[in-house]
């Protein structure tokens, strides 16, 4: 018998119809969250997106432009960009991402530092043309007498300088010495 107790397959614990239930809905949870997941879009139909987003005033600047499809049929022939104090100076249609087109646009920009806002009209084969409005940012003209590179160079140059003079100072103290390891 005592044999028999240790050579006997042992009962194992059932699991209980709570801690079934528990892990059949958790189960369900995971398998909703992924159906809808897929279910969803990746990402949103239509988008703007002008690059640089902030502009500086007294610069012609180059401006890349995401369009999306903004009527069914042909993309845009032209881009024109305008707004109070900024103005075209050329367009060019510079690529395609599925029905998205992207362009290069050289502005000059003439507006007061602040916000301002873009008309961005795309023109068609047929003539009519579609307007887009992006809020942007002007900032101030860059003053000449900025100097900070040169002091930067200038603080780097001197640190530079010091570091040898100080290596070279303690190479005459001999700190740098080779010790010899002669035999007594």
């Amino acid at each position: 018998m005592v044999v028999a107790r240790f050579i006997a397959p042992k009962r194992r614990k059932q699991a209980c119809l709570p801690c079934l239930n528990r892990g059949a809905t958790f189960l369900l949870h995971g398998l909703l969250v992924i159906v809808a997941t897929l279910l969803v879009p990746p990402n949103a139909p239509a988008h703007l997106i002008v690059r640089p987003g902030l502009l500086q005033t007294g610069r012609e600047e180059t401006l890349r432009i995401e369009l999306p499809e903004l009527r069914p049929g042909r993309p845009p022939t032209t881009l024109d960009v305008s707004a109070p104090g900024v103005r075209t100076l050329a367009s060019e249609l510079s690529g395609r991402r599925g029905k998205e087109t992207q362009w290069r646009v050289r502005v000059d920009v003439r507006a007061e530092p602040g916000p301002v806002v873009l008309h961005l009209r795309a023109r068609f084969e047929d003539g009519r043309f579609v307007t887009v409005r992006q809020a942007m940012t002007v900032l101030p003209a860059a003053s000449a007498s900025d100097s900070s590179g040169a002091v930067v160079v200038s603080a780097i140059g001197i640190l530079g300088l010091l570091t040898i003079a100080a290596a070279l100072l303690l190479f005459r103290r001999g700190r740098f010495k080779k010790e010899s390891r002669e035999p007594c």
